[in-house]
């Protein structure tokens, strides 16, 4: 018999999945209909008090939940090193016994200890209701849980995949430009004909290489110590400069993509790039370098991980950082919208 949730074997009689702990319709347990081939504990026999053990009979005892053949009667044995008794139900074909401890039931003892049952649940004490259900195919309270939590984990899993997948539909989508991207506020410059925005980001930092000159100094002749911490360098010096470029942060404040243009407005520098100049992107964690025509130098245009974009594919929604790759698939897509 197959669960119909996860679809896990189960053994013909069982009533709760092994795996999942779904419960198990009747008419999928008991082909028969016959009440009597079900063999599980009862809660009449569970309950059984000492005074049950002299006037027991036939009736009484309930088929064994380990074997299922044998009978389970109630008796009274003594308890570790002779002091007190132990209230017990115990099968007489497998040895299997159950030690009453309050409102709940120990597995003590079983005569074939590799048992499957005693080998999974040997030792544990549990409710009624826990080893009522485990005699029909379900597990326990503490199983349950655990196939809850591994579930909960893997449904966790399936959510980031997709959001993964997602993502990458999202990305591939704006880069071949399939997908548009539309800024619906207000534009903070003239835009031309046909002209819209798609992406406005406010404290983006625009830098370029700048030429670093160093100079060191170089002595030529004898040193002569005249007194103590006294000296003289005999002969002259000389200069020597160095020079290097380091990428320098020229100016800050607002990057704006358009269909037409990448638009940079700070408080010193204005920068108007068309992206049919655009000759490279580099794509970085934090923003992008861009490379055109008639600039021998690159610009590099950072702090765009800090904004997001909101995005709804296959009917779910998501967000992503704008990360450079981000950015980047965003101005290729427009750029093929151009060609």
């Amino acid at each position: 018999m197959f669960c119909p949730n996860c679809r896990a074997k189960n053994p013909a009689d069982a009533r709760f999945c092994n795996q999942c702990g779904t419960h198990l319709t009747e008419s999928m347990n008991d082909p028969t209909g016959d009440p009597d081939q079900t063999n599980v504990l009862k809660s009449d026999a569970l309950n059984s008090t000492p005074e049950d053990v002299n006037g027991e009979t036939e009736d009484s005892a309930v088929h064994c939940l380990v074997c299922k053949t044998g009978l389970m009667h109630p008796t009274i044995h003594s308890g570790t090193f002779g002091f007190g008794t132990r209230k017990m139900l115990i099968c007489n074909d497998c040895g299997a016994g159950f030690e009453i401890k309050g409102q709940k039931y120990k597995f003590s003892e079983i005569t074939d200890t590799t048992q499957p049952l005693w080998l999974r649940y040997g030792h544990q004490t549990l409710t009624e209701s826990e080893w009522i259900r485990i005699s029909e195919g379900g597990v326990s309270d503490e199983e349950q849980k655990q196939i809850n939590r591994e579930a909960d984990e893997l449904n966790k899993q399936e959510i980031a995949k997709q959001k993964e997948k997602d993502a990458n539909d999202f990305l591939m989508g704006m880069e071949n430009g399939s997908i548009p991207i539309k800024y619906t506020g207000q534009s903070p410059v003239i835009l031309k004909k046909d002209e819209m925005i798609s992406i406005i980001m406010e404290n983006i930092s625009l830098q370029e290489p700048r030429a670093v000159r160093q100079t060191h100094a170089a002595y030529a002749g004898p040193t002569i110590r005249v007194a103590k911490g006294v000296s003289f360098r005999m002969g002259g010096a000389s200069a020597r400069s160095e020079s290097h470029e380091e990428i320098k942060v020229i100016d800050n404040g607002k990057l704006i993509l358009t269909n037409k243009r990448l638009i940079f407005i700070g408080t010193k520098r204005t920068v108007n790039i068309d992206l049919r100049k655009i000759l490279a992107i580099v794509p970085y964690k934090d923003g992008i370098e861009s490379q055109r025509e008639n600039k021998q130098k690159p610009e590099y245009f950072t702090g765009t991980d800090k904004h997001t974009i909101n995005y709804t594919i296959n009917g779910r929604s998501g967000t992503v950082p704008v990360y450079g790759n981000v950015l980047n698939a965003a101005i290729q897509g427009l750029i093929s919208k151009l060609q």
